[in-house]
């Protein structure tokens, strides 16, 4: 058994005692308020723990058998029963101290939801985002906080499915259906995986990883992807009644949050752009998918 086998101090690279053998991850939660702007689901710690009485996401030691993601979910539930499935992660960010790290994942939840005190946190909040650094922070989160504030907002990846798949020579025109669902595939790893940087080099915030929502959309006989993917997997397939490019650029424009398109066509590269979204070539994704 490895459960609990995280518990204890050990040292890094940089000489400092660190609470976690295999290192730490936490859960930085953030849910929108009436008015869409960001609430943070902080934790007050209890005044024995490592830097007591300070405000922080809830987190802790890592087990050995467990990755970032489920240790910071584990932590969230022990200390203020946040409820594992109603957080989408969509970011990751490492403070590496040489040999020991702590990891924040970042999740957003679809609404706030009831949180409680534990023997390991005092008070609960949902806090808005903008009063978080009036707080006694915790201060590795306290460094932190400027780049999670950052990237408190949906990120969608809005996919040309017809001007990427025409980018490979692969035979696409023989199949277009068997084409997009290869395609389909690859975008489904992609969106487990997560991404190192998001299209545009000012990308607002450094996290190490981001795992924005990806949508594909699809036109004319690649319609019959329909019925060859699921439709409440991790990338959301959308089927133009006509010209995909309407389709996309009413996309581009409605989605919350940040939205960047990938596609190569001039006309709507610059509709997208006008509707307040990014927009990247085909050889980006393409250079990710391999």
């Amino acid at each position: 058994m490895t459960q609990g086998d995280g518990d204890g101090w050990t040292g890094c690279g940089q000489d400092h005692q660190h609470w976690g053998r295999h290192g730490a991850a936490g859960l930085l939660i953030w849910a929108p308020d009436g008015s869409g702007r960001p609430l943070v689901l902080l934790i007050r710690r209890a005044d024995w723990s490592h830097h007591g009485g300070t405000w922080g996401p809830p987190g802790g030691a890592r087990d050995s058998h467990e990755s970032p993601a489920e240790a910071a979910v584990r932590e969230a539930a022990e200390e203020c029963g946040a409820p594992p499935g109603a957080v989408r992660i969509s970011g990751l960010l490492d403070d590496d101290h040489g040999g020991w790290s702590y990891q924040t994942l970042i999740g957003q939840a679809a609404e706030p939801f009831t949180v409680r005190p534990s023997h390991e946190a005092t008070e609960t909040a949902w806090v808005a985002a903008d009063d978080v650094a009036s707080l006694a922070l915790h201060p590795g989160f306290a460094a932190a906080w400027p780049v999670i504030r950052a990237s408190l907002a949906p990120v969608t990846l809005i996919v040309d499915g017809a001007n990427v798949m025409g980018s490979r020579a692969d035979g696409w025109w023989r199949d277009r259906a068997g084409a997009m669902a290869r395609l389909h595939g690859e975008l489904v790893a992609l969106a487990a995986n997560g991404v190192a940087r998001l299209p545009d080099s000012g990308d607002g915030a450094a996290l190490d990883r981001w795992y924005p929502r990806f949508v594909l959309v699809v036109e004319g006989k690649a319609r019959a992807v329909l019925d060859r993917v699921p439709a409440d997997g991790a990338v959301r397939v959308v089927a133009a009644p006509a010209e995909g490019d309407d389709t996309i650029a009413d996309l581009a424009g409605q989605l919350p949050g940040r939205r960047f398109v990938v596609t190569a066509d001039r006309e709507l590269r610059r509709r997208c752009v006008a509707a307040g979204a990014a927009v990247t070539g085909p050889r980006w994704l393409t250079a990710l998918l391999g």
